[in-house]
């Protein structure tokens, strides 16, 4: 195989697919990406066995064939390079050589025919949507997804087609996020989709500056994604999500209104004070007011007050204030609204009159 690409032609597919490959692989291919030339385009694989990501540029292809190579070392030297250079990539006997300017790099390689690619992706379905509406829900949920929780269904976020309606929750067994948008479902998907918690992560980061449409292709066991140039493809969670419905809390009669910069830096200021470990605040709510109150072993304390328009007598009840900081970043506009059952039961954050975002965090004791 031998081809010649300018460094900034190459270096875009490779930047989107890098964060794919794993330092340590069970499989030693699995950290070589794999390359392959034909009719003047270059197909650049990098995968961990959960999620393959593939992204594609031209090139001036002297000879095709496939090979793999390895993945940090190659990306690295492509970066290091000088911009503007022109790279000479070309096969020997289980090694590649690039060349550019003076410089000259040999990498050891692997065949490309051992290189376990996801293949025969049946597709069942298809939908077409926004980055930026993609993005909003994928922001307003992910930040709840598990990490390496025993109730593996956790480690991944739901994504759901429902009638008119494209959703995305996500629960690490002490609060959930729930974020919904209107979709024109004129082929009347209905799906339930567990994204592991990786698939997310690069999904994120493939449409973090795009602002286009993207395809979602709806497999068995997979899904895909189609972004400009870049493919990603995810295995799915093989397992049921809880039934988030019945989180939800309903029939809460006690509520508060407030500033949601107001809450976010008193929020910030007692956390400086808070327990390291368990980060707990009470909140003392009373009527339009509410104290934040934050203390640690040290016998150190913080205490903030602010207004909130509330006709609540006298509730206290604590929380952990990462998740309600969380909370308050994900909800959209200048307003923030808490409702309660009572000083034990959980919580649910949103916007008073918008309730396409939700958020459930449960209490702790302080």
């Amino acid at each position: 195989m031998i081809f010649n690409i300018q460094r900034e032609t190459l270096l875009h597919p490779l930047s989107q697919i890098n964060g794919v490959v794993e330092k340590k692989q069970t499989l030693a291919i699995l950290g070589n990406f794999y390359i392959k030339a034909y009719e003047g385009v270059l197909s650049i694989t990098a995968s961990d066995s959960e999620v393959e990501m593939v992204g594609t540029c031209q090139a001036d292809i002297i000879e095709e064939g496939e090979i793999t190579v390895p993945a940090r070392k190659f990306f690295d030297i492509c970066r290091a390079l000088q911009d503007g250079a022109i790279i000479n990539f070309s096969e020997e006997t289980n090694k590649c050589v690039l060349q550019s300017g003076k410089s000259k790099f040999s990498l050891s390689t692997l065949s490309g025919k051992e290189y376990p690619l996801i293949k025969n992706i049946e597709t069942y379905d298809s939908l077409n949507l926004e980055t930026n509406v993609l993005k909003e829900l994928l922001n307003q949920s992910s930040f709840c997804m598990a990490v390496q929780d025993v109730r593996y269904f956790l480690n991944g976020l739901l994504f759901e087609i429902d009638d008119n309606k494209i959703r995305c929750v996500a629960a690490d067994g002490h609060r959930l996020a729930l974020s919904e948008t209107d979709f024109n479902n004129d082929n009347n998907i209905n799906k339930q989709l567990l994204i592991p918690r990786k698939g997310v992560l690069e999904l994120l980061k493939l449409i973090r500056d795009k602002n286009q449409e993207i395809k979602i292709n709806v497999g068995k066991n997979h899904i895909n994604f189609i972004c400009d140039t870049i493919s990603l493809t995810s295995k799915l969670i093989d397992g049921n999500f809880p039934d988030y419905q019945t989180v939800i809390p309903l029939h809460m009669d006690k509520t508060l209104v407030t500033d949601k910069s107001l809450l976010k830096s008193a929020l910030q200021r007692v956390a400086i004070l808070s327990n390291e470990q368990y980060k707990g605040v009470k909140l003392n709510i009373n009527n339009n007011s509410m104290k934040i109150v934050g203390h640690n072993p040290e016998q150190e304390q913080a205490e903030e007050v602010i207004e909130v328009e509330s006709d609540i007598e006298d509730i206290q009840t604590g929380f952990n204030v990462t998740y309600l900081l969380d909370a308050i970043n994900a909800i959209e506009g200048d307003k923030i609204m808490f409702n309660f059952k009572d000083a034990l039961s959980s919580c649910l954050i949103k916007h008073p009159e918008d309730n396409s975002c939700r958020l459930v965090v449960m209490p702790i004791r302080i």
